[in-house]
């Protein structure tokens, strides 16, 4: 992440801003990969903040989404502003360690925490932008304590040499785990796409509203995904790999970051064909996975992208109608 902390103007200001959005956007992801790739229930912590035991796994994923939705806000005071978000990524990065990953987690923690709060204004007088920059770098110091406190829970009880679950090598090149690969890789991208346009269409209430419970739905899907892979020998994977140090990976491009739609009308149509793509894969996916309780599973989740498709239709037929754009 680039350091950039003068801001004098409003060219200057979009840099700022745009930084702080690529970050926001990469862990957002970066965390809840980590959370993906280690078990569920198994490591709980003392939290700081909550004063109460909490699952590792659970928490992470929590600090996911706190960091999506400061992607959100960043976003659309880009918009607000009539600057384009930037939706690249930092580069993000997976150790076979659970306590490494943590450790880059609170890394990163600080590192945003000042790019914050060392923040300087001139020439701009915005208490409302100020106190935005403020208030997300109040959640920031938060989420470092809490990584900080499971990092300790994890040398204190000996569990620094655990690992994130690995591969197993004899489920290569099998059929219904490359469909889990491809629905997890597509959830993502929806749930991405489905965020960048509630960040272009933030005027329109009812359809930013309406994108964004198909978003969430997607992470949804996503996480429960991840877990199916799990049970059956697997780990989600990153896109577009490159080795890293000790013994990890890591990805510049995680995830899409241009997509096609810049009118209602484009950004539905894409988003249309994103959920017949699904539909396509889980109706696959029943077909290829005999166990009765995943194939329940992922017909709940074929389920729900009906309702998305039948909402994209209507909204679709609507934009048509009325021709706002």
């Amino acid at each position: 992440m680039e350091k950039f902390f003068q801001i004098n103007d409003r060219e200057s200001l979009i840099k700022y801003l745009n930084i702080a959005l690529e970050h926001e956007w990469a862990v957002s992801f970066e965390y809840v990969i980590h959370a993906y790739s280690m078990p569920k229930g198994k490591y709980f912590y003392s939290d700081p903040v909550m004063d109460c035991p909490l699952d590792v796994r659970a928490q992470t994923i929590q600090i996911g989404i706190d960091e999506m939705y400061h992607a959100l806000q960043i976003g659309l005071l880009l918009k607000q502003i009539g600057a384009e978000p930037s939706l690249r990524t930092d580069t993000i990065k997976r150790y076979p360690r659970i306590i490494d990953n943590l450790k880059r987690d609170k890394t990163t923690e600080e590192e945003v925490t000042e790019l914050y709060q060392k923040a300087t204004f001139n020439n701009i007088h915005d208490p409302k932008l100020q106190n935005m920059v403020l208030n997300i770098a109040a959640d920031e110091i938060r989420h470092g304590r809490q990584f900080e406190a499971m990092i300790n829970m994890m040398e204190k009880e000996g569990l620094a040499g655990d690992l994130i679950f690995q591969p197993d090598p004899e489920t290569s090149g099998r059929k219904d785990l490359d469909i889990l690969h491809e629905l997890c890789q597509l959830e993502n991208l929806m749930m991405h796409e489905y965020l960048y346009y509630v960040l272009l269409f933030s005027e329109h209430q009812d359809l930013g509203q309406r994108l964004f419970k198909n978003a969430i739905n997607h992470m949804r899907h996503w996480d429960k995904l991840s877990g199916l892979l799990v049970k059956k020998g697997d780990v989600i994977r990153l896109e577009n790999v490159q080795p890293a140090e000790n013994g990890g990976e890591q990805s510049s491009v995680p995830m899409p970051y241009i997509y096609p739609g810049k009118t209602r009308l484009e950004a539905l149509k894409s988003t249309l064909q994103g959920e017949k793509q699904l539909m396509e894969k889980y109706q696959r996916a029943t077909d290829l996975i005999p166990e009765e309780e995943a194939k329940t599973q992922l017909k709940a989740q074929l389920a729900l992208t009906r309702e998305h498709l039948y909402t994209q239709q209507s909204l679709l037929g609507n934009v048509e109608k009325t021709r706002p754009d």
